[in-house]
């Protein structure tokens, strides 16, 4: 999911907690953002500091003023055969800028049916991907090397390394001649963990016992108030890990218990626009529906949602059908496009996945 979608769920998360709501309106509390700032968190780890702690054994630095499909290939295939023989290897693939506004742009794939690592050098593109026609290099733009064992991935997807920093790749021996090819591997692993969740709300728990009065009213919560600052910490985080889960990547949810991350379920990207907006529109309706029925005095001030069952149908409940209803169609005219090309259905690559392109774009604006 998207940086805004994360911080709103948090929100939205702290918005169940009434002391808080009571402490937002009444006390001018930032206490709701809280849960938002921890919302985002863990993708703030992972782009902002993990993936500059992260080394890999093996690195491609392709020069713009020789290019060679051939000899990217082969130090991507030099990785997967050491990973064979010893275990693990990692690889970085790095980008060409040419220009403050230019870069080169080429893909890797990795073909299972024939065991070869596939790279293509494409046109010039801008920042934004744009391509430049007719700038393809004309000799050695592609090629394929063959590795000795077999391998496999989740996703069945080329990487577009084009702008920005490029990708990185781990791969992992699983069994006897068999390599499995795992995308980011500084990604979505100990930031993405409830372990962290709840060592930090633990830290924190600590933390606001020992500074937090009790604020005015207790008898009114059934929590004290500086039970508040773990709990929304760790239900921030979790909803986060909860969102990503839906996607393909997974995470690692017992970090440093389990080595590699979980299978995500597979019902959407993280980039789709729909499921974006399905996860911020339910965050924006949860945060009215709760600070309306958590207001401050409700003898004194009538309710603003005067039916709890009208609200949720036409706020909630139709826009979700109309939103599952684009989104269903929608996957199914990718599947019937897959099946005219001949690829076969129902394959996880056929979805888009959390691609480079899309970890680079999804980074920044959840900072911001």
């Amino acid at each position: 999911m998207k940086g805004f979608t994360h911080f709103i769920s948090g929100i939205a998360v702290a918005s169940f907690f009434p002391q808080a709501v009571h402490m937002a309106s009444q006390e001018q509390s930032f206490i709701l953002c809280l849960g938002g700032i921890f919302g985002i968190m863990p993708d703030t780890l992972d782009f902002k500091f993990a993936r500059y702690f992260h080394t890999s054994e093996f690195e491609v630095k392709p020069d713009p003023k020789n290019l060679d499909a051939h000899q990217i290939a082969s130090v991507v295939a030099q990785s997967i055969e050491k990973a064979n023989k010893e275990g693990r290897s990692t690889v970085q693939l790095h980008t060409m800028q040419l220009g403050s506004n230019l870069w080169q742009s080429y893909t890797l794939g990795f073909d299972s049916k024939t065991s070869e690592v596939v790279v293509e050098i494409g046109p010039l593109v801008d920042t934004g991907q744009t391509p430049f026609l007719g700038t393809e290099p004309k000799e050695k733009a592609t090629a394929r090397v063959k590795v000795s064992c077999s391998f496999f991935q989740e996703f069945d997807k080329k990487s577009n390394i084009a702008i920005m920093s490029g990708p990185c790749f781990e791969f992992i021996k699983r069994g006897e001649n068999q390599v499995e090819i795992v995308f980011l591997p500084w990604h979505r692993t100990w930031s993405h963990s409830a372990t962290l969740g709840l060592v930090t709300a633990l830290l924190v728990g600590i933390i606001s016992y020992l500074t937090v009065a009790e604020g005015p009213n207790p008898e009114l919560y059934s929590i004290p108030r500086w039970m508040l600052y773990p709990l929304i910490i760790f239900f921030g985080s979790m909803v986060h890990i909860i969102e990503d889960s839906t996607g393909f990547m997974g995470n690692n949810l017992f970090y440093p218990f389990t080595a590699d991350r979980t299978k995500g379920l597979g019902f959407m990207s993280a980039a789709e626009a729909i499921p974006n907006f399905l996860f911020v529109w339910t965050s924006v309706v949860a945060i009215l529906f709760n600070l309306d029925r958590f207001r401050w005095a409700p003898e004194s001030f009538p309710p603003g949602i005067p039916s709890t069952e009208s609200f949720l149908f036409w706020f909630w409940v139709l826009p979700v059908a109309v939103m599952l209803y684009f989104f269903l169609r929608g996957k199914n005219e990718k599947e019937q496009r897959r099946q005219g090309e001949g690829r076969p259905a129902g394959r996880p690559g056929a979805v888009d996945f959390d691609g480079p392109g899309e970890a680079e774009r999804e980074s920044d604006p959840s900072i911001i």
